[in-house]
């Protein structure tokens, strides 16, 4: 009896253990979508919705501006990279514009200049703001109070362009639990503005919770 007692002990423990760390990054007040390989492996035909992201508020404790413009630039990636939207650039938009305006002139040959006019309108707006921003966080399981990670929470808006309604909006919480995530739709270096964090704890935090994000996003099928 004692021994059975015992292996049920492990069960549970191993149970709470796995809920603290088994999840790096969640949806906070609804249901999560399906994960991020399952959503990249899913076989997609259909037409794609022209989105933008505008550059994140910041409203956490501590930082600055320039991490809310970080994660927007993840994002903007992480949807590219997801292949499932026609992401139009808005941060840089007037890179373009001057290039168009450059190449009007006398100087550049016609034959090679971007035509005006063929700029895309989008059809959703991504707006965000960073709310938690701790490299430095406790763990939320009682059996394990010494154990600290690092913590991320954005809250996000899509937006009907035509109309300017909210369509959906979540939050998404991130951490550094499990460095084990496959980092997929996150690629490549942390921008400006995070490029501190990089090799952290929270780099992990900042990657699974744009990954989430982006996993949301796909799952909403706006």
């Amino acid at each position: 009896m004692r021994k059975r007692s015992h292996m049920m002990f492990t069960v549970v423990l191993t149970g709470l253990l796995a809920g603290c760390f088994g999840s790096s990054a969640t949806i906070v007040g609804q249901g999560a979508g399906p994960t991020v390989q399952q959503a990249q492996a899913e076989s997609y035909h259909g037409p794609k919705q022209r989105v933008a992201v505008s550059a994140f508020d910041y409203r956490a404790g501590q930082g600055s501006r320039d991490i809310g413009e970080g994660m927007s630039d993840m994002l903007v990636n992480a949807l590219f990279n997801s292949n499932r939207f026609i992401v139009l650039e808005r941060e840089r938009l007037d890179t373009v514009i001057g290039e168009q305006d450059l190449a009007g002139s006398e100087r550049f040959r016609q034959d090679t200049a971007a035509p005006k006019g063929q700029l895309e309108g989008a059809q959703l707006l991504i707006r965000g703001s960073v709310t938690e921003f701790e490299p430095d966080c406790r763990g939320g399981s009682a059996l394990l109070v010494s154990g600290k990670q690092a913590c991320i929470t954005i809250n996000l808006r899509i937006i009907d362009a035509a109309t300017g309604r909210i369509v959906n909006a979540t939050t998404v919480a991130g951490t550094s639990g499990n460095a084990g995530v496959g980092l997929i739709f996150a690629k490549g270096t942390l921008p400006i503005g995070l490029g501190a964090w990089s090799k952290t704890p929270m780099e992990t935090a900042i990657r699974n919770c744009i990954e989430t994000a982006v996993a949301h996003i796909v799952s909403s099928k706006l």
